[in-house]
């Protein structure tokens, strides 16, 4: 199996870990002119419902996950609506993806001289996958769904607390969201109070959100990310045939 299809699935997770089923309670708006001001909005909603609005359309997404002297890095511009991502970053070995609807593709070195693109069929995957939940741009809650306390500093900043497992239970069962939040639960010294801090801008996006995970046995995990070009056109297109080929049946028992 290719070595880098952990380390994709890892930084994909972190890249979209926070997303659009956040139970704000009110649609999200990817327009300035339909967006509230944030400061009409009390600071827990603010920052829910500003994550709902950098997720309702396009934009772009630097993200870094650093645990002890280990680094996720990632950059990747998405369409929600149309699910088309394109991502980049190092996990250390470089990374790169692609999503068109149901197809995504995987760049990585191939031991066995074998193209350097795999075509995945998001459908085949199994329930539980780890990809699968990595991939679902939908359906990614993460530690937006468990904010239970904020307040706002000034600039359109704010900090807060997050509860884990109030973000489980808010998590949808699909791709095995809520199942990887819980073990992220477990992990946490105390997942109950995970600092955060974040940033909304005029038109309530979220800009900025980054927390510390303060964990039993692997030090701090630190999660950062930065959105922006809200709205700026998203094109993904598949890489050549000649460069693709399709995952086994056998490499689904896997994925």
């Amino acid at each position: 199996m290719r070595r880098l299809i952990p380390a994709v699935s890892i930084a994909l997770a972190a890249t979209l870990v926070a997303g659009c089923n956040t139970n704000s309670g009110t649609p999200a708006a990817s327009g300035s002119s339909a967006a509230p001001s944030a400061s009409k909005l009390e600071p827990v909603a603010a920052v829910k419902q500003g994550m709902d609005r950098s997720l309702a359309g396009t934009l772009t997404m630097d993200a870094s996950v650093k645990a002890g002297n280990q680094s996720v890095t990632v950059t990747g511009k998405m369409d929600t609506a149309a699910r088309t991502l394109q991502a980049t970053g190092k996990a250390p070995e470089p990374i790169e993806a692609r999503i068109i609807g149901d197809t995504a593709y995987i760049k990585s070195d191939s031991a066995d001289g074998g193209k350097p693109w795999m075509k995945i069929d998001l459908t085949k995957l199994r329930p539980n996958s780890s990809l699968r939940q990595s991939f679902d741009l939908k359906a990614q809650t993460g530690l937006i769904g468990g904010v239970v306390s904020a307040q706002e500093v000034g600039g359109g900043r704010y900090t807060g607390v997050a509860d884990l497992e109030k973000a489980a239970a808010a998590a949808s069962t699909d791709g095995g969201m809520r199942a990887g939040l819980e073990s992220t639960a477990k992990l946490a010294k105390d997942p109950k109070a995970i600092p955060f801090e974040a940033t909304v801008d005029a038109d309530g996006r979220l800009t900025a959100l980054s927390y510390t995970i303060a964990t039993k046995t692997l030090g701090d995990l630190v999660s950062e990310m930065r959105m922006s070009d809200f709205g700026k056109p998203v094109t993904v297109e598949a890489p050549p045939a000649g460069e693709t080929e399709a995952a086994s049946a056998d490499m689904y028992k896997f994925l």
